[in-house]
């Protein structure tokens, strides 16, 4: 199995090293979003596994499990990831870190925590709760800074053990050569001709989040060792901007018109991994500094540090279209995008606005023949 071929299962099978790691008597710390520092999960000897969801399962039933189903049924992505939870397709996870992002994966604590007290039968994580403040004062940094340092101490009660600032360093260290391989692959993507299409991108991304770092490392060096010989992507280069995308249907609609995914704007993409950690005498204040400081998602405020980035990022690409893929009910996502848009048009980037779209692609025959009137009209 070449190395591509290895990260790619682990894309698709993505409980398969976590079961491992429980198998040889590990345990498995799971998590939503990317604002929440694995480096300190790793640190404590855990598996950390970022949570996703599955567009092909059932996510009808989420509103019977609680009386806020309705905010879980309208961002049908994040129902998805409690409908696994409750039904046994995440089992197992020992903890899970629920972290104060976009307002329905912040009540999955509330959520879970009912009914995990209500169904003690039930085998269900673990829970803590991340609060934090989603701006860039300092302010805001001081009082993040005391709930990861709460984290931390979680994290030392269920391993245990201290975090050493030895094991903090070497995660730290890890955790750096992660971001810079990934850094490697997004400059293939940006290069003329790109080396790497947007559909294979998000593989090798995703699988970071779901395999244990080091292996990770190994392999994706092993396949880019080999970069110079990967055939050149033909087609118009496109850049991704919109709600988080933890699957390929979108990807592959896109690039099967003749286009390919150069960059994209999402904490399942490039922005994952865009800022790697300062080596500073504490590695504990330097894992909160670059979380205080990496690049803005869409709960971010103030709203101009998100438009800059989505422009920044997709001229760095040399896009020649943006299309922004948006979900229904996704509010974050929509207040900022007619910014972006206009910031676009004025760098002469033109974009497609695909609204109101749901998780699952179910009518790609018609969402194909949009796109490709887009790209052609490019």
């Amino acid at each position: 199995m070449s190395a591509f071929e290895a990260l790619k299962k682990h894309y698709i099978q993505r409980d398969l090293a976590a079961r491992q790691w429980k198998t040889d008597g590990g345990k498995v710390v799971g998590y939503f979003c990317d604002n929440v520092p694995e480096e300190f999960i790793s640190a404590a000897g855990f598996f950390p596994l970022r949570l996703s969801g599955d567009p092909n399962g059932d996510t009808a039933k989420v509103g019977n499990y609680s009386e806020e189903g309705n905010v879980f049924s309208r961002e049908a992505f994040v129902a998805s990831m409690l409908h696994m939870i409750l039904n046994g397709r995440y089992d197992y996870l020992d903890y899970l870190i629920i972290p104060h992002a976009r307002d329905s994966v912040h009540r999955m604590y509330t959520t879970l925590k009912r009914y995990k007290d209500g169904n003690p039968s039930l085998k269900l994580p673990e829970l803590f709760y991340l609060d934090n403040l989603h701006t860039f004062f300092y302010s805001a940094g001081i009082y993040n800074n005391r709930r990861w340092i709460e984290l931390k101490s979680r994290l030392e009660q269920w391993s245990g053990q201290s975090i050493s600032n030895e094991k903090l360093s070497q995660a730290i260290d890890i955790s750096n050569e992660s971001k810079s391989l990934l850094k490697k692959l997004a400059d293939l993507r940006a290069s003329d001709p790109p080396r790497v299409s947007g559909v294979e991108a998000l593989q090798v991304i995703g699988s970071s989040m779901f395999m244990p770092k080091e292996k990770h490392n190994a392999l994706l060096k092993e396949w880019l060792s080999n970069a110079e010989n990967l055939p050149a992507k033909q087609g118009v280069r496109l850049f991704m901007e919109g709600s988080p995308l933890d699957h390929l249907q979108l990807y592959e609609i896109i690039e099967s018109c003749g286009a390919t995914i150069v960059g994209e704007d999402s904490c399942w993409g490039n922005r994952s991994s865009d800022v790697p950690i300062e080596k500073l005498n504490d590695p504990t204040e330097a894992v909160m500094a670059r979380h205080n400081s990496k690049s803005p998602c869409t709960r971010m405020f103030p709203l101009s540090r998100r438009v800059d980035y989505c422009l920044q990022s997709a001229l760095a690409a040399k896009a020649q279209g943006v299309i922004f893929n948006v979900f229904k009910y996704d509010e974050m996502q929509a207040w900022e995008t007619p910014d972006e848009i206009k910031v676009l048009k004025e760098k002469g980037i033109p974009s497609l606005y695909l609204k109101d779209q749901p998780y699952q692609i179910s009518q790609p025959g018609v969402l194909k023949e949009k796109i490709s009137e887009f790209i052609q009209g490019l």
